[in-house]
């Protein structure tokens, strides 16, 4: 088995050309049923994801919910979520005031 190379950083610098690259890559798709409108921005949303990493996809979706269900009937707002990120399902929730945070290149 071959050894996987490693990742290299990318400069601040380099960061919003690579991504627009690879928006414009992306978005080259024919597969893609809505065009996508490259003079839009680029955005990045930021936000903390709170909960825990769970194994089955239909178990994730339901705890997500549950948790948020159980925190707004205290008055806390919060929007379940899942998220699968390589082979890590993560489920819990976001806060509604950290959501979302844009950023554009």
């Amino acid at each position: 088995m071959a050894l996987a190379p490693k990742a290299k950083l990318v400069s601040a610098r380099e960061l919003p050309g690579l991504v627009s690259e690879a928006v414009r890559a992306a978005a080259a798709n024919p597969k893609l049923k809505q065009k996508i409108d490259l003079a839009e921005p680029t955005i990045t949303i930021r936000w903390e994801l709170i909960g825990r990493i769970l194994r089955d996809l239909n178990d994730a979706q339901l705890f997500s919910a549950d948790v948020a269900k159980s925190l707004k009937a205290k008055n806390v707002a919060v929007t379940p979520a899942t998220l699968i990120i390589d082979k890590r399902i993560l489920a819990g929730f976001y806060e509604r005031p950290q959501v979302p945070i844009e950023r554009q290149f």
